[in-house]
């Protein structure tokens, strides 16, 4: 490679990690932590972006990581999931949250088709019931919530969110244009696969030799560990990419398997997921959503059309996604289901997803897939920071903790669901 390219990519990447440093000490002098980081890297991302100072273009490694920041930000938000509350009151009242979504967003979708003709239906539905768990978790984990019973809900409404909604992205709208029940015994074959998975490494890792070998590496140069949480990651993206199944979603299911089935004590997993938090956080996920913002077609939103869509479509997903969120109300508070319902509606990497999938193969116009990606971009801008004045969230009333990750002042831990 020429030694051009390669000092223009370094001086790219150097950039990038500037922003990435300057971006949580910005968020820090904001009154009451209103801006969450994530945002504030994200409108780095457009400043510093072709379309900005023109410093950083996502092409060749700057792409690379972003690819990596964002399958590892599905990765550890899978890592957030409790698997047992799948079975439990909190997923089913969020699955039920979703389903009113949905049923909420179709017509919607078709009053969009009536001003943006050609637009198709399927897709806007989902662009509005989709939630970005990977935003949701920083903000979370910053505020000292993320354990908490309602950042246990609000990850699960993320989670059915996302996970819902890439299903039926995969299913309807897979890139081999394969028929739906092959895609559905796609997804069906790759669930099974994770059980399996979660069932062969819970007994794997519980053998002594293993075991042994973990422990005696884990603080080493070989991290054992932390390599078999790469290999896990990369089997279910090649697995899923392979099948025509979305990676993200691959990327999801992996850290769901791995949180299943780590059976070690807890100061051995506390001390392993700090590990994966400090190279997601600390480096790939931060890369990610600058990028994002890099990315950003800035220009795309100087058409009257596409202004004239965005307010709408940004009101819509407040409908769509927030206001179902008002069946939380018995289970937290009113003032904590509104919290919930404007972080649910905060939606980033899905709308880009739509897109991109639209535009390809001609199912949403240029317009109304910019004004998808600016309303989306938008939600994160605004939705956070309105939730995040609305705390305290929680019933034990306890002061947030600072926004640079610190763990929450509560002593009282996990606050019994109401």
């Amino acid at each position: 490679m020429p030694g051009g390219s390669v000092s223009i990519q370094y001086s790219g990447l150097l950039v990038v990690a500037i922003v990435a440093f300057v971006a949580p000490l910005l968020a820090r002098l904001i009154p009451r932590g209103l801006v969450a980081p994530v945002v504030l890297e994200v409108v780095g991302g457009i400043v510093v972006g072709p379309q900005g100072l023109g410093l950083v273009h996502p092409t060749g490694g700057v792409y690379l990581l972003y690819e990596l920041g964002f399958g590892f930000l599905l990765f550890l938000a899978g890592q957030e999931i409790e698997i047992e509350r799948f079975r439990g009151p909190t997923f089913q009242l969020t699955a039920y949250s979703f389903v009113v979504s949905l049923a909420v967003a179709i017509p919607i979708a078709f009053g969009f088709r009536q001003i943006a003709p050609g637009a198709d239906v399927r897709l806007v539905a989902l662009a509005l019931t989709a939630s970005t768990l990977g935003v949701l978790v920083p903000v979370l984990r910053d505020a000292g919530e993320i354990d908490t019973d309602f950042g246990q809900l609000v990850v699960m409404a993320g989670s059915v969110g996302e996970f819902g909604a890439l299903l039926l992205l995969t299913i309807l709208f897979s890139a081999g244009s394969k028929p739906v029940w092959v895609q559905v015994s796609y997804v069906l074959g790759l669930g099974v696969v994770a059980v399996l998975a979660a069932v062969g490494l819970r007994w794997l890792w519980r053998t002594g030799w293993l075991r042994k070998a973990l422990l005696a590496t884990d603080q080493s140069t070989s991290q054992l560990r932390i390599r078999g949480a790469f290999v896990i990651l990369l089997i279910f993206g090649a697995a899923t990419h392979e099948f025509g199944v979305d990676t993200l979603l691959g990327a999801f299911i992996a850290g769901i398997v791995l949180r299943v089935a780590d059976s070690d004590d807890r100061p051995t997993q506390e001390r392993y997921r700090g590990k994966l938090l400090a190279i997601g956080f600390g480096f790939l996920v931060p890369v990610f959503f600058i990028v994002t913002g890099v990315r950003f077609d800035v220009r795309s939103l100087a058409h009257g059309s596409t202004l004239a869509l965005l307010p709408a479509l940004l009101a819509a997903l407040l409908v769509a996604r927030a206001a179902p969120a008002m069946l939380y109300r018995r289970r937290v508070g009113t003032v904590p289901a509104v919290a919930a319902g404007l972080l649910q509606a905060t939606t980033l990497t899905f709308p880009v997803v739509v897109a991109e999938v639209g535009t390809s193969i001609g199912l949403l116009s240029p317009a109304l897939a910019a004004a998808l990606v600016g309303a989306a971009l938008l939600s994160v801008l605004l939705f956070p920071a309105a939730a995040l004045a609305l705390r305290p969230w929680t019933r034990s009333q306890a002061p947030a903790a600072p926004a640079d990750g610190g763990v929450s002042a509560n002593p009282g831990g996990r606050p019994a669901a109401g």
